[in-house]
């Protein structure tokens, strides 16, 4: 069978998340619904995090399980987004006959996820979703083995860039451009001619302040408990969720 008639595999787009908890449609909401409308992807997979890369942040986050249920409840209505415990199943994997201390020490990343991902499902083409920032720490080695990350996903990247809302914010929005623009250039640089580098660049356009200002972000989230601004970075259900079940702010223990 040739490369033309061989059937094309099924392309997912991974986005990872904290969810602690996952913001509406200035935040989380806005980027999945973006990438979900891209033609390119077949599904969207969202990946929170299981446990912190480092140890003494662990224990920090709300419980696993409610964050999944949180990202179920943001993403319902998105066709072809689902909510994926791999990242748990991962850490399973690699920590596997350990003890409880034994499992403290244990650092479980991204090309750890990917290769888990790749070796399970290898008639898929994973794609990495990440923001502008992220992209560029990536490829400047700042992340756990970036270099190996980078292979794994076959530099397939799709780089979202957000609507900066400050007063430098058309200064900003050059300076991340042409940095993001550097490092596309930096990988097409250093692979060889035959390996294609696919990252592309597209633009979120929703807000990411409230109409008060206040930035559209989880940790704004998880310290107040005033609700007309809650309903501006959460969606409903999700707040219905964390004040149900007491959560952040709305803790007795807090």
């Amino acid at each position: 069978m040739t490369d033309e008639n061989k059937p094309r595999k099924r392309r997912v787009c991974l986005f990872g998340l904290s969810a602690d908890p996952p913001t509406g449609s200035g935040g989380h909401l806005g980027i999945v619904a973006h990438l979900a409308s891209m033609e390119m992807f077949d599904q969207v997979r969202i990946l929170p995090v299981y446990q912190h890369m480092f140890a003494s942040k662990r224990g920090k986050q709300a419980p696993f399980q409610s964050r999944i249920q949180m990202c179920q409840l943001l993403f319902k209505d998105i066709p072809n987004v689902i909510v994926s415990e791999a990242e748990r199943i991962c850490f399973e994997k690699v920590s596997h006959g350990l003890d409880d201390k034994q499992k403290e020490s244990v650092r479980v990343g991204t090309a750890d996820l990917l290769t888990m991902l790749i070796n399970d499902e290898p008639s898929i083409e994973f794609t990495f979703a990440l923001g502008a920032d992220t992209f560029i720490d990536l490829v400047n080695g700042k992340w756990r083995r970036s270099e190996e990350v980078l292979k794994l996903v076959e530099y397939r990247i799709v780089v979202f860039r957000r609507l900066i809302e400050d007063d430098n914010a058309s200064y900003k929005e050059i300076q991340q451009h042409d940095e993001v623009k550097e490092c596309i250039t930096k990988l097409q640089q250093s692979v060889d001619s035959t390996t294609p580098v696919a990252i592309t660049v597209t633009r979120i356009t929703s807000a990411t302040k409230s109409e008060v200002g206040v930035s559209v972000s989880s940790s704004a989230a998880r310290n107040t408990t005033d609700e007309a601004l809650l309903r501006e970075i959460l969606s409903e259900d999700v707040l219905d969720y964390i004040r149900e079940r007491k959560m952040y702010a709305f803790s007795d223990f807090r």
